[in-house]
């Protein structure tokens, strides 16, 4: 069975799919490489804020085109169920490029990492498991809000990540702590949401299935 990304907005969503390596490239060429081991001090002072402005530019670009595909689905009519599966995929790519770059210089732990990782295989065994009883089960608000905050959370720990680069060195110290306490922040807001979809997926599946079974 061939998947064909066949419309407008199948293809817009493909090419977010495809944009994530870019990001992650661009995130590691503008530290100049380096991960674990450079301090938080160091790691601003040395960032290279052109290519860094590019990565912020992909992932922009990325979120936007997660707009525009879906208005355009709904506008011409062109809702698939493919385009229910991979749009939350490309989704679930994009952001974890941007974390896998934030945990890669420190800022985010590394269980964060991992509760995206349990949270999108459980997510898409359920989905499997609706396939398998017939049932489609499309993006639920609780997923639109996790990709929301993760969205929002990269996008704040990115930008202040920019701004405290160009902070005088006078006042470096309290732009390092603020650039760390909104990381800590951002952890804990983000493994919360993760947790809570999860929670309503497995839920949603379950009824859908039981109302199926009684049908």
């Amino acid at each position: 069975m061939k998947i064909r990304f066949n419309n407008i907005p199948l293809k817009i969503t493909a090419a977010r799919l495809f944009l994530s390596p870019a990001l992650v490239l661009l995130f590691w060429l503008a530290i100049k490489g380096s991960g674990y081991g450079q301090s938080t001090a160091e790691l601003i002072s040395t960032l290279k804020p052109g290519l860094f402005i590019a990565a912020l530019a992909i992932f922009a670009l990325q979120q936007l085109s997660d707009m525009v595909d879906g208005y355009l689905a709904r506008k011409h009519k062109q809702v698939t169920d493919l385009g229910k599966l991979a749009d939350p995929l490309a989704d679930t790519i994009s952001n974890f490029g941007a974390y896998l770059c934030l945990m890669w210089v420190g800022l985010i732990p590394f269980w964060l990492l991992f509760v995206m990782y349990v949270r999108e295989a459980s997510v898409s065994t359920l989905r499997v498991i609706a396939a398998s009883n017939g049932l489609v089960v499309a993006a639920r608000p609780s997923g639109k809000l996790k990709s929301l905050s993760l969205a929002v959370g990269a996008d704040v720990l990115l930008m202040t990540m920019l701004v405290a680069h160009y902070v005088p060195t006078s006042a470096s110290a309290t732009a390092i702590t603020v650039l760390e306490t909104v990381a800590m922040a951002v952890s804990w807001l983000v493994g919360a949401m993760m947790l809570i979809s999860l929670a309503d997926y497995y839920f949603a599946v379950t009824r859908a299935r039981s109302v199926k079974s009684q049908s």
